[in-house]
Formats: structure tokens, C-alpha cells, sequence
């Protein structure tokens, strides 16, 4: 708060007597408010209000009680705004009330004067100044007493005097007095809201006095997430403008459009009429320069929180505030021969001011409105990067404008164009390789209108590097193992305002093992970017309207491409509500195994009211518990009923056992070739350089084959009863046979490369042609598997041999077959026999073309 220096107290600020014309309450420092009741450690027990409008006087005096440590802390400083343009400060009095006894705290050494700008974030400058009094030795159970008056009143009202005020509080309090003291001769015009406490009117001595003085004021409970224009608070308008027409006239003269415009805005005109010669496309020009070329920047202080600046001085700046900015834009349409005004809005009250009494407080924001052939059309100069036509632009909804044109009467529906209704429309496509692999996962998202605007402009203030951070992490929440694939990109259709971006990203772990389940796999998709659109509400049993997001409409679809084919049921949901429509479809085409999954979000109204509660939370989680897909893949598909062992099985299993120990038998003992041809029978060299490749793999192999036999279900016999019983859901005799014969040829396979390993190690004059076997028998086995699966027509998913993997064993089968066959280190390492050949000393071979020398060497 107070990061500018903090000076002493100017001569805008001086102590003086409390006012005579100001009514004193009798002295309250008992309460009858339950401490429980309040809020923040502190209560007051007297405010007052008062007002002198003949000499511009505001009288303030309050009263509160400090009820808790915390409320030490949280009023201990005393803070009292002003406009130093047109006002004074005057301090009556501050007094600290403890046991009865008054300590005055009043010191204006001690006053130190600060500059907030309290709008610096929203580029708003006012140069209003605070009064900042610390209170020192304040404790609980304490009464603090002060009292000021502000004299000066901004020139820019001409005298004239308008305020509004609450009649009700959050917290409970004692009491409460209103008092407007005016010159007989002139009216004060008073609208109550949420109240029927009417004023005491009372003439004497010239003056006609308008009081409200009430008495032990109940708290006014406050429900969250009201919508912006919604007042929880009962009060009083109070004005002299008596219509919207007085209020018209008094603003009519500060947005005169009849000034000359400078050589260098005239040159702008004067380019945007030769270069466009369509009306409308000269609104859309002089829209652009003013939204994107003069930034927004509001000097505020004194009568600049009212009256426009000069278009050409604003041009020459190429800053200005909303009324600055609307001005310039009114002047330019109009020598563009379009005619155009600026027109008063409140961007938070919006339509409400209509139950507000006419005054220049009403409204807070300026735009301009455009009558283009005939077609009435609103703009919004403070928003940069907005794009479309003259007829599509958006403009907020503002719903209710004071158009400031001679013409002007009253207040004007501020209608926005058939386009103005932003969008978002989200495609994810999720490509499938495989059941459990990776998945790439490509995102589409197109805005449109006022979403549009909105993601242009955040795309022109933000980095595309931390953009992608932000994207990627928005998906990271739901998948953890999510990774970019490559830099989002987006296009920027501006005649149509269409924003697109693009995304791409790899998640590698999509599928996750449902716990207590094996086997089983899900993976889970849900719409959020439309969830992020949907309020859910804190308070569900209100006295008071809920706020939406409104205009919002999302559209999320979500593309699944399909490994295979999926069983889908197809299904439509739609939920109407007063406030909004939602409607989700599930559709799966089999030609090219998508599931497509669509859902769409609109709000119809920007509030729920507190009567239609029950039926909008009953509604909102029907749609929410409709959300959202998972996909179930069974990697044991026909396993079900617990656990009982198969006997038969286990025969089966010893049987294979028996012949693959038989054939290994036969295959260490029996199979016995000679080394290669040429090569001598010696000690050979020893297993190293690419040798230790294969090696590896056979050290795994036995091993993953044992936990296949072993985790796949074959010696489950609910596995076999549900395929070969025709019964059974799961009936398919054709898999059953498919998996025995796997079974068999995982054993054999197992006990095959464990035979294998022995003999690799033993460096084997057999391994060449075993290893050749080996690769070739597991490319054969991938194929075989795959072919079958395909060809089966199950009624259920199951886990087959993607292509993928029947491609790498043809590889690995393309490499190890010819290095077994062709490698000179193969043929030098593999020399060993089980049963040698004797052969007499001259007899003993060596190779053809090589010396006696290098034989003795061992060459080859």
C-alpha cells in the first residue's frame, strides 16, 4: 500500500471545529451487538452521513469498538481519501475511548499523506490522495471515535449534487444516521432499493433536510459468487438530475464532435477514406487505429475523471482513457461521414442502473455507438486486437447505454450483432499404436468472437515459450507422462475472427493397471477444457442470484483412433436448464475403428436466481457425472470367477515339458556338426565383441518365457471353462486352441533357449545353426500369433501382437541370420565338438591358401 513516499500533511489538510450545521448523535460507547456476529475483530456502533450541498461541505463521524486481537490489527489505522484538485481535509477529532475515559489521539504532525492510485494496475491515474493516521496502544476492548470533513466539490457537476448510499451493512450495527441538508428552492429526487426506510423531510430557515437516522441495524449475510450488477445491500439513490435527458445535457457539452481535427489525425481520415470506400469498412479502419494504436491510459484527476481531452491531443499522445478514446472515434466516423456518439455504460451495474435514481455516478465506462445504414451498432474502443467485420465485432454486454446525442431521451438497449456470441471448439485426436503403448495425442482448438479476441491478445502479450509451458501443463494434469512433440502454432483467420492453435504431444503411459485387477487396463478421457467453463457453486442454498460465465459456448470433441475393434454402445444425453443447455453424443465408426466422443456446454443466462437453485445443482451434476469415458482392455480378456488351478492344464504343460527336455536331450547330446568348413578343431577364440549381444538376449529369454506361462492365465481353469463352454459370454473354442498350443510352444521355447544358452557358452559347433533356428522360429512364432488373432472373430478385447513387434523380430531375424551364417568370428568361437574327431598329427586339416606358420598361429 504504501510503496511512494509518505510526506507530511500539506496545507490541504488542517484541523477545525466539527461543523454547525452538522447533527450530533447522543455519545454511544455501550453495544447491545453479540460479539460473535462480527467480522474482523471490530464493530461500529455509529456512523454518520451527512452532507451540506450549499457549501459543499461532506461531514463523516463513526464510532467502532475493537472486539479481538485481530481487530488490533485490522483497525488500528485510520485512512481518510481525497481529491486535492477541488478538496480540503478538515479533522475534527479522533479520540480512544477505554473505560469510560477519552484519550485524544488527534496530532496532525502525525497525519502523513500518501498517493495510492489505487487504479495503477487498470492504467488509471486520479492523483487522490490518503490521510493516513497510525493509532498507537490500541487494545482490545477499546472505542474509537473520529470525525473529518472533506470541502470541494468537483467543478466538472456544476454544482449539482448526487450520491448514493447503503441503509445495511455485512455486520450488525448500532446506529446510523443519513443527513442531506439542501436550499429550499432546490429538489432532491431519492430512490430506495431493497428497503423501505424513507427519509424525514423537514423545511426550516431556507433549507429543506432529508434524514435517515436508524437504529440497531441487522447484519445483511452476503452469499457467494453474486454476479457483478447484483447489490446484496439495501440503500438510497439520491440525485437532482431528475431524468436521464438533465443527465444527457449535462455531458452533452464536454463531448462536443464539432472540433477541427490536426493535421495529423486528419491525415489519417483522410487515408482511411481514399484507401476504403465502403462505410463499413471505414468504421472497421478507424476502429483499428484507435483500439490498437493509441493505448489505453486513463489521467484522471479533477474534472479529467469526466471531461474528454481534446481528439487531436489524444491522437498526438496516442493515449487516452475510455472516454478519450470514444471521443476520437466519434470525431474520426464522423468526418468519415458515419454518424456515431459516444455513449455512457457501467461495465459492473450494466442493466441495473435502470433502477438507479439519473446522475453522472451511474456510469463508469464510455464506448460509442454507430448508426450504419439504419443498423443501429456498438463498439468498445478500449479493446485492443479485436478483428471481424463492422457487423461481427464484439462488444460486452453492457445492456443498457446513455447514447450523450441531442437527441438522447433516455437510456438505450445496448444490442449486440448475431455474431458477437464468442466460442471455443476443441478437437483431441488420440492416435493408437498399440493396447498399452504410447499414444500421440493432437489438439485443435479453434475461438472464435470474443474468445478470439481474447486468445489474440494474450498471444501478442505472452511468449510463445511460455504459452507451451502452460498448454503442456494444462494436459500434464491428467496425464503425468505427457511430453511435447512439437512447438504449438496458430493461425490467426482475422476477417472471420477465428483464432486456431495446434498442438501435439506424446503420452507414454495412457494406460494404467487397475489395482486389485490384473490385467486389467483403462484409460480415461474427459472434455476439460469445457469442464473449465462450468461453475460449480460454494453456496447452494442462497437468498441471492449466483453469477455464470455468459456468453460461453464449448464445444469438445474427442477422437480415438483405435488399435482395433472396440465394442461401443452409442449414446446421446442432453440436459436442459434454465440457465443452461448441455448435450453429449458417444458414435463409433467401424471402418476405421474411431470412437468419437462429443459434448457441448452453453449458458443462456449470466445468473441463477435463488428459486431455481435446486433444479440448476440437480441438473449441473447430471451433466457433470455424464462426463468423461474409459476405455477397459482385459490383456487376460477371458479370466473371470477367482482363481481355480487347472489340472489338465498342468498335464498338458509336464507333457510339453517332457518333449521339449527330450528334444534338448537330443539336441546337446545328438547334434554334434563340425566347425565350419576349413577351420581347425582348437581351443577357438573366445565369446566377445558382437557375441555378447545375442548372449544377453538368451540370458532373458527363459526368463520372460517362465513368467508368461506363468501370468497368462493357462492354469486357470474359469479361463478355459469361459472360452470353450457355449454358454459362456466369452465363448471361443478357436482362442482356447490357440492358447494351448502357445502354452506348448512357450515351454519348448523356454527349455529350447536354455539348452541354447549351455551350448553358447560351451562354444558349441552347433550354436550357428541353433541361433539361426532361434531367430527364425521367433519371427515364425510373432506372425503366426498375429495372423491368428486377426482372423478370430472374439467378442471381446484381447491383447494381440501388434505389428510392430512382428517387424522387430524380422529385423532381429534379418541381422542374426547371416552374421550366424557369414561371421568369421562366429566360425572361430563355435569350434567346439562334444565328440572330436582323432586325428593322426599329418592328418590334422588346415586351411586352403594359408601357410604352415599361421596355422600354427591359429589365422582363420
Amino acid at each position: 500500500m504504501w510503496q511512494l513516499p509518505a510526506v507530511a500533511a500539506p496545507r490541504h489538510i488542517s484541523t477545525a471545529p466539527i461543523p454547525a450545521w452538522a447533527r450530533q448523535l447522543p455519545q454511544r460507547l455501550q453495544t447491545d451487538i453479540d460479539p460473535n456476529e462480527v467480522n474482523d475483530g471490530y464493530h461500529y456502533l455509529q456512523r454518520s452521513l451527512q452532507w451540506e450541498v450549499a457549501r459543499e461541505e461532506s461531514f463523516f463521524h463513526n464510532t467502532y469498538k475493537i472486539t479481538t486481537e485481530e481487530g488490533v490489527q485490522n483497525s488500528s489505522e485510520l485512512q481518510l481519501s481525497f481529491d486535492p484538485n477541488h478538496e480540503k481535509l478538515y479533522l475534527h477529532k479522533v479520540v480512544v475511548w477505554r473505560k469510560g475515559k477519552p484519550i485524544n489521539k488527534l496530532n496532525l504532525n502525525k497525519v502523513k499523506v500518501i498517493q495510492r492510485e489505487q487504479g495503477l494496475e487498470q492504467r488509471i491515474f486520479d492523483e487522490s490522495l490518503t490521510a493516513l493516521l497510525v493509532l498507537d496502544d490500541i487494545r482490545v476492548g477499546d472505542v474509537v471515535e473520529y470525525a473529518w470533513t472533506i470541502k470541494g466539490r468537483n467543478p466538472v457537476f456544476r454544482g449539482k449534487f448526487f450520491n448514493s448510499f447503503n441503509l445495511q451493512f455485512y455486520d450488525p450495527m448500532d446506529e446510523l444516521l443519513v443527513h442531506i441538508v439542501m436550499p429550499e428552492q432546490r429538489k432532491l429526487h431519492y430512490k430506495l432499493y431493497k428497503t423501505t426506510h424513507k427519509p424525514v423531510i423537514a423545511t426550516a430557515n431556507g433549507s429543506t433536510s432529508y434524514t435517515w437516522h436508524l437504529k440497531n441495524l441487522p447484519a445483511t449475510p452476503v452469499d457467494s459468487e453474486v454476479p457483478d450488477w447484483y447489490d446484496p445491500y439495501p440503500g438510497a439513490y439520491v440525485s437532482e438530475y431528475n431524468s436521464w435527458k438533465e443527465v444527457v445535457d449535462w455531458a452533452l457539452p464536454m463531448y462536443g464532435l464539432n472540433e477541427t481535427p490536426s493535421k495529423a489525425l486528419q491525415a489519417v481520415i483522410d487515408s482511411i477514406r481514399t484507401t476504403h470506400r465502403k462505410k463499413e469498412e471505414r468504421v472497421v479502419a478507424a476502429l483499428r487505429v484507435v483500439q490498437d494504436e493509441v493505448r489505453y491510459l486513463g489521467m484522471e484527476a479533477g474534472i479529467g475523471g469526466y471531461k474528454p481531452r481534446s481528439p487531436s491531443a489524444v491522437f498526438a499522445q496516442r493515449f487516452g482513457d475510455c472516454k478519450d478514446k470514444s471521443l476520437l472515434l466519434s470525431t474520426m466516423l464522423k468526418h468519415l461521414g458515419v454518424e456515431a456518439y459516444p455513449a455512457l455504460v457501467n461495465s459492473g451495474y450494466r442493466g441495473q442502473i435502470k433502477e438507479s435514481q439519473p446522475s453522472p455516478y451511474a456510469f463508469n465506462h464510455c464506448i460509442v455507438q454507430v448508426d450504419l445504414e439504419g443498423i443501429r451498432l456498438w463498439y468498445d474502443p478500449t479493446i485492443s486486437k479485436q478483428r471481424g467485420t463492422s457487423h461481427s465485432t464484439f462488444v460486452p454486454d453492457y445492456q443498457q447505454a446513455l447514447v450523450l446525442s441531442a437527441s438522447s431521451k433516455g437510456l438505450t438497449e445496448v444490442v449486440p450483432p448475431v455474431a458477437n456470441n464468442g466460442g471455443v471448439k476443441v478437437l483431441e485426436t488420440f492416435l493408437f499404436d498399440n493396447v498399452g503403448g504410447a499414444v500421440t495425442l493432437q489438439v485443435k482448438t479453434e475461438y472464435t468472437g470474443w474468445e478470439a479476441d481474447r486468445q489474440r491478445s494474450r498471444f501478442a502479450t505472452t511468449s510463445l515459450k511460455e504459452i507451451q509451458k502452460s498448454y503442456l501443463n494444462f494436459y500434464a494434469n491428467n496425464y503425468p507422462d505427457i511430453e511435447e512433440a512439437r512447438p504449438v502454432e496458430f493461425i490467426d483467420y482475422e476477417h472471420g475472427n477465428k483464432f486456431t492453435t495446434l498442438e501435439e504431444y506424446t503420452i507414454e503411459n495412457l494406460w494404467e493397471e487397475l489395482e486389485g485387477a490384473e490385467g486389467q487396463l483403462r484409460s480415461t478421457f474427459f472434455p476439460q477444457e469445457l469442464r473449465n467453463h462450468i461453475s460449480q457453486p460454494r453456496t447452494s442454498k442462497r437468498t441471492m442470484p449466483m453469477g455464470l460465465a455468459y456468453p460461453a459456448h464449448v464445444e469438445q470433441e474427442i477422437q480415438l483412433f483405435l488399435p482395433e475393434s472396440w465394442p461401443v454402445q452409442p449414446a446421446v444425453k442432453e440436459v436442459k436448464d434454465e440457465a443452461f443447455v448441455y448435450k453429449s453424443k458417444v458414435s463409433y465408426a467401424e471402418s476405421g475403428n474411431v470412437l468419437t466422443l462429443n459434448y457441448t456446454y452453453t449458458t443462456l443466462q449470466d445468473h441463477v436466481l435463488p428459486e431455481h437453485m435446486s433444479a440448476f445443482v440437480k441438473n449441473q451434476k447430471i451433466m457433470l457425472d455424464d462426463m468423461g469415458y474409459s476405455l477397459n482392455y482385459n490383456t487376460n480378456p477371458a479370466s473371470g470367477g477367482g482363481f481355480r488351478f487347472s489340472w489338465i492344464m498342468l498335464v498338458v504343460a509336464l507333457l510339453a515339458l517332457g518333449a521339449g527336455l527330450y528334444g534338448g536331450y537330443r539336441v546337446y547330446y545328438h547334434y554334434d556338426p563340425n566347425p565350419a568348413p576349413g577351420f581347425i578343431l582348437s581351443n577357438g577364440e573366445p565369446i566377445g565383441g558382437w557375441l555378447i549381444v545375442p548372449l544377453i538376449g538368451l540370458f532373458a529369454t527363459p526368463l520372460a518365457g517362465t513368467v508368461a506361462v506363468l501370468r497368462n492365465g493357462y492354469f486357470n481353469q474359469a479361463v478355459w471353462e469361459n472360452l470353450v463352454m457355449p454358454s459362456s459370454a466369452n465363448f471361443a473354442p478357436e482362442l482356447a486352441g490357440l492358447m494351448a498350443l502357445e502354452l506348448i510352444l512357450n515351454i519348448g521355447f523356454v527349455v529350447f533357449s536354455l539348452v541354447l544358452l549351455r551350448l553358447y557358452l560351451k562354444r558349441r559347433s552347433s550354436v550357428p545353426s541353433l541361433m539361426v533356428a532361434f531367430y527364425v522360429g521367433n519371427f515364425l512364432f510373432m506372425i503366426g500369433e498375429y495372423v491368428a488373432l486377426e482372423s478370430m472373430a472374439l467378442p471381446f478385447e484381447t491383447e494381440k501382437t501388434s505389428p510392430t513387434d512382428a517387424i522387430r523380430a524380422f529385423f532381429m531375424a534379418a541381422i542374426w541370420v547371416p552374421y550366424f551364417n557369414l561371421s568369421h568370428r562366429v566360425k572361430d568361437t563355435f569350434v567346439q565338438m562334444l565328440h572330436p574327431p582323432v586325428y593322426e598329427e599329418e592328418e590334422q586339416p588346415v586351411f586352403e591358401g594359408i601357410s604352415e606358420e599361421e596355422t600354427e598361429k591359429g589365422a582363420g
